[in-house]
């Protein structure tokens, strides 16, 4: 099984067996020009089955648009399987 990562800046999980189907998009808009000009930027899908180490260095989020190095290892919360509903 693979990790998961969760983008520290938006909460977006990065999750290796579905890949990503979202493109990312971000907007530029040229600051300062005397006709503001603006483009979308975006990034490519990513096959399931992805491992997050074998993305891209310049993958970014595809919420937020932040790049590969605000993911962190998703922990997976130990307690909550022990909780019980009485």
């Amino acid at each position: 099984m693979m990790d998961t990562y969760i983008c520290r800046m938006c909460g977006h999980v990065y999750d290796p067996a579905k890949g990503e189907a979202k493109m990312y998009s971000i907007l530029l808009t040229g600051v300062g020009e005397a006709s503001e000009q603006s483009k979308a930027v975006t990034g490519p899908y990513i096959k399931s089955k992805t491992d997050f180490t074998a993305l891209p260095g310049d993958w970014k989020c595809p919420v937020c648009g932040y790049p590969k190095a605000s993911f962190q290892k998703k922990v997976p919360e130990r307690l909550a399987s022990m909780r019980t509903i009485s």
